[in-house]
């Protein structure tokens, strides 16, 4: 029989329980240990992160700004350009986050610093098994860490007495104060503005004063004549003659510059006929000048594609206004009127009409001129009561001068013989000069100046038939300004005349003398911008037919630019100190730690904080809590 003892079932002591599992709350509360070899690898690569972080924060301002200003300013696409324009307000609010989002990240890792610093301290000055550090040096790493003041102000008297403590505080504010200045220095460093850029810009056009040979051969092969026709260049249709579809072109350049000598001196001339998209616009005449370059005329832009920022379309389309300069050769003139008792001018009547007849003139040489042309003989104009008749001569040369000056005859029948009668104008030398040719896109026109102030002209001959013809196409088109009921150029003298000086138009005048002075010479340079126009249609002319043509381009464009160095990098310096700062309590975080990684304890942590407690000098547990008292912390709260 067995005993009771073997078959008695076993027995549970009372102290002898299974070991209950944690509640989900306790296990998240629990810190789970690392294997000394995880630990400390997730420890290095997260300061290696930091590390990189940090020095991101502190090279990306400076990088943005040295690009910006060694490139003299970006442009940004025409898209976002279209956009800014039209959001500027929507652009100022993501500025400044994005200045926000810089500052905050700059502070965060300013904190993360400071905790690995704090650590690597207490390591250094703690025993093994027990992590400690001074309440003030824990006050202190929890302003810093957070970027604010943590002490209250009864104990600011304790706070300012020690030395060291008062640097510390002075540090945490001036701390403040370079963080509170980030986000003004990045957002005017990526605010995107309007600015300006340069480039030189240069090209050819005809030179009528070459004397090259084979220059004047081109030249007689491609010179104006009587008779007009179309010719295309660069698929546009130009009339080689000055009259005819010109007309309106030639009237508008005179009555631009008759405004002139009312005191009227910011009105343009139209000149439609150029073949300029939406035509071109000279404030005053044109002075002989063919406009080349993006808005001049078309067919005839012969800028150089290097260095030419007209050439890129994601440039062009993205200028907000561009004006350039280019020194081009144009024509001077002046004129100069008076009454005369004579005219060299006759009249004679063409066989089988009454309505038309026949103006000559006579350039006698015993009075010391000759006719421009032999080939043209006379005029024809309408035999009616307000009839303006035209003819020119030139002045015979004398040995050694440059240019022939040349005399315009006027004679006016029936109405206008009283009005007008006789009038000699004298035409300076028409000598070629340099002029810089303005172009302005916010009023969208060109203005020209001469580029010697002193008014020296050039030292060599224009080519002759270039001013003869100017002269001759002159008298087509005054016979071709002539109508029945008066003629279109005495008509505008007389018109500007009575409504802007209240001069009668039906007596002679020194005020009409000067307003036809204005309107020929401003006929004549149109005469010399268009001649030169069907000079340049011709085929391949030589090389020693062209001149350079330079000048320079400014356009205003939108993107980020630097305007004031010195200013904007006075605003990044508290950027740079803060992350200076950051890398350098880093670095010495690893000099004074050598990746011991011995504590993986945040003493500003508030879980931290809650094992902690207070010791006397004497390593007693107090309840006192003085700024030199040490803090002790439980190691596994670190681990």
């Amino acid at each position: 029989m067995s005993s009771p003892e073997a078959t008695k079932p076993d027995m549970v002591l009372p102290h002898d329980h299974k070991p209950e599992l944690p509640s989900s709350a306790e296990a998240t509360n629990a810190i789970t240990p690392r294997t000394p070899s995880t630990h400390r690898h997730w420890r290095f690569a997260s300061d290696i992160f930091l590390l990189i972080c940090i020095i991101c924060m502190l090279l990306w301002p400076w990088v943005f700004f040295g690009v910006v200003k060694a490139r003299n300013g970006v442009q940004m696409s025409n898209e976002l350009s279209e956009k800014v324009a039209r959001h500027p307000h929507q652009v100022g609010a993501i500025v400044t986050f994005i200045g926000t989002i810089n500052r905050l990240i700059a502070t965060l890792l300013f904190g993360k610093a400071v905790v690995r610093l704090g650590q690597e301290i207490i390591a250094t000055n703690s025993s093994q098994d027990s992590p400690q550090a001074t309440v003030f040096g824990i006050s202190a790493l929890l302003a810093f860490r957070h970027m604010t003041l943590v002490w209250g102000v009864r104990q600011w008297k304790n706070l300012v007495q020690g030395f060291s403590r008062l640097a510390v505080v002075a540090l945490l504010l001036a701390s403040l104060a370079a963080l509170a200045l980030i986000p003004s220095g990045t957002a005017n460093l990526i605010t995107p503005v309007e600015f300006n850029k340069t480039a030189d810009l240069r090209g050819t056009e005809l030179d009528f004063t070459s004397a090259d040979p084979e220059c004047i051969a081109f030249l007689g092969r491609s010179q104006l004549t009587n008779l007009c026709d179309w010719k295309t260049y660069h698929n546009t249709q130009f009339t080689t003659c000055l009259g005819e579809n010109q007309i309106m072109d030639v009237l508008d350049s005179g009555r631009a510059n008759m405004l002139s000598v009312i005191g009227i001196h910011n009105e343009t001339s139209s000149l439609n006929q150029l073949s300029a998209e939406g035509g071109i616009k000279f404030l005053g005449s044109a002075r002989g000048v063919l406009p080349i370059g993006p808005d001049g005329v078309p067919a005839f832009n012969s800028l150089e594609t290097s260095s030419n920022p007209f050439t890129d379309p994601d440039i062009r389309r993205g200028m907000v206004s561009h004006n350039y300069t280019l020194t081009q050769q144009g024509l001077e003139t002046n004129v100069s009127c008076s009454y005369d008792p004579t005219s060299p001018i006759a009249f004679e009547g063409i066989e089988n009409s009454t309505m038309v007849i026949a103006t000559y003139g006579s350039c006698d040489a015993a009075m010391g001129v000759e006719p421009v042309t032999n080939e043209v003989l006379f005029y024809p104009t309408v035999n009616g009561n307000n009839t303006l008749t035209y003819w020119t001569c030139k002045e015979l040369q004398a040995p050694g001068s440059i240019d022939p000056t040349y005399f315009i005859y006027l004679r006016g029948r029936v109405n206008y013989r009283t009005s007008i009668g006789n009038i000699t104008c004298r035409v300076s030398p028409m000598r070629s000069r340099e002029f810089n040719v303005d172009y302005h896109s916010s009023p969208g026109y060109f203005s020209s100046r001469a580029t010697n102030t002193s008014g020296a002209l050039s030292e060599r001959s224009t080519y002759p038939p270039f001013t003869d013809w100017i002269l001759v196409a002159f008298g087509n088109l005054m016979w071709e300004t002539q109508n029945w009921a008066s003629h279109l150029v005495a008509e505008a003298v007389f018109s500007m005349g009575t409504k802007n000086l209240n001069v009668s138009s039906f007596e002679p005048s020194d005020t009409h003398l000067r307003l036809f002075e204005a309107m020929i010479q401003g006929i004549l340079e149109y005469g010399a911008t268009y001649s030169r126009l069907v000079y340049s249609i011709g085929d391949n002319p030589p090389q020693t037919c062209s001149r350079a043509v330079t000048g320079h381009v400014s356009y205003s464009v939108r993107g980020w630019f630097i305007d004031n160095p010195a200013s904007q990098v006075g605003l990044l310096i508290p950027g740079l100190l803060i992350n200076a700062s950051s890398l350098l309590l880093l670095l010495a975080c690893f000099i004074i730690g050598q990746f011991r990684y011995t504590y993986d304890l945040d003493v500003t942590d508030s879980m931290s904080l809650l094992t902690a407690f207070v010791v006397d000098r004497a390593g007693v547990k107090s309840d006192t809590k003085e700024w030199g008292n040490k803090v002790k912390y439980d190691p596994k709260s670190g681990v």
